[in-house]
């Protein structure tokens, strides 16, 4: 099977059509379509249903680009090394929840463009079920996501703890404590992610374990749209600071701590049975230095867990 089909064939599926795949790979379509029919002439089976409105992958089509994506992502990696050793460019992909990256990207960047300036970065960024989907399909080389659960070839590093709040429009939250019971917060409307996610999971068995249930009106998988339904007062959410510091700034989003407090771990993780390269062992080390300095300085209030 040849990787250029593949990585064509992967165009089409991830831009839905052979005329938009070929825009972004400046290929022309026909090529596209050669390379595919290839692919399809090898298996014996069709990889995608053509119509008006696009391409659509068969079950074959869909089987073939989960099981080709981290195959690929071998090929970059081995790309990446050769290069780094020769001084040229590589690329290291690391997946991170929003909250975490407004805190740890900026340091981090800094710190390992001094130590790689030829390793590009590809940020990854979304909840944590979509995180850890993306390190375990071979989208991603590291991970940083909160509540990792043990897995067979995966390494999982505890980075730290930190709490997280009741969120929502200022103005719109009980103000007569300083923090809200669990109880109350449950019977607020409101706006989580869906059930692979560990902030939904953690709830949930908060939830379960005072014998109540979640008031849930909106399952909404994006941080940014979360946020933006928070600022027009339709629901509440549960976040932690970095998800919501900057309409905290901006006046337009106001939070509650929980009580009984309400945090959630987050872990590095990363596939253990894959050779690691010098950039990303640096990665790597860069991410735990980073975590350590920024809770050390205050700039990050979290509990240090990584010893």
């Amino acid at each position: 099977m040849d990787a250029r089909a593949l990585r064509y064939f992967q165009a089409v599926v991830e831009f839905g059509s052979y005329s938009r795949a070929s825009e972004y790979l400046r290929i022309s379509q026909p090529a596209i379509s050669r390379q595919v029919g290839q692919l399809e002439r090898e298996l014996g089976k069709a990889l995608f249903v053509r119509s008006s409105l696009g391409a659509t992958p068969t079950d074959a089509g869909h089987l073939l680009f989960e099981r080709s994506q981290p195959i690929l992502r071998q090929l970059e990696e081995a790309a990446a090394e050769i290069k780094s050793v020769a001084g040229g460019f590589g690329t290291m992909a690391m997946a991170i929840p929003p909250g975490v990256g407004y805190f740890l990207l900026p340091p981090l960047v800094k710190s390992y463009r001094q130590l790689f300036p030829n390793i590009s970065l590809k940020i990854i960024s979304g909840f944590s079920g979509y995180i850890h989907e993306a390190l375990v399909r071979g989208r991603a080389d590291v991970a940083c996501l909160h509540g990792p659960l043990p897995q067979k070839g995966f390494k999982v590093i505890p980075l730290l703890e930190e709490e997280v709040f009741l969120v929502g429009k200022r103005g719109t939250l009980p103000s007569a404590r300083s923090r809200i019971s669990t109880t109350d917060l449950l019977r607020l409307p409101l706006i989580l992610p869906s059930r692979s996610h560990t902030s939904r999971r953690i709830l949930e068995e908060r939830a379960f374990a005072s014998e109540q249930t979640v008031n849930l009106m909106m399952e909404v998988d994006d941080t940014s749209l979360i946020r933006t339904l928070l600022r027009q007062g339709l629901g509440f959410s549960v976040l932690s600071q970095g998800a919501f510091q900057n309409e905290l700034d901006g006046k337009e989003l106001e939070f509650r701590p929980i009580r009984p407090r309400m945090s959630w771990p987050l872990a590095m993780m990363t596939a253990s049975g894959r050779p690691r390269s010098e950039p990303l062992e640096a990665l790597m080390g860069a991410i735990r230095a980073t975590v350590r300095d920024l809770i050390s300085s205050g700039d990050w209030s979290a509990k240090h867990l990584d010893t």
